[in-house]
């Protein structure tokens, strides 16, 4: 028999950060499209002051990065 580990259930920051994406190609997509918004904003601020509070979804960019990596150490992807 092999070892097989047990079965951690997500927690709901992970829930949360992964909820209707389907595959862990998908969360990379929302994460490098995150930081492409971010950046946007950022640039686009220069001109228009309230774009630079765009730079706050770099946080969410994080957010995306620890779940997937929560989910590579603790669990899988099915």
């Amino acid at each position: 028999m092999g070892k097989e580990k047990p079965s951690i259930e997500r927690p709901l920051w992970v829930k949360a950060a992964v909820w209707g994406l389907p595959n862990r190609a998908a969360v990379w997509a929302c994460l490098g499209l995150t930081i492409a918004l971010a950046i946007a904003s950022v640039v686009y601020g220069f001109w228009d002051a309230r774009f630079l509070a765009g730079g706050l979804l770099i946080v969410a960019a994080l957010w995306y990065f620890l779940a997937i990596r929560w989910i590579d150490q603790h669990g899988s992807w099915s």
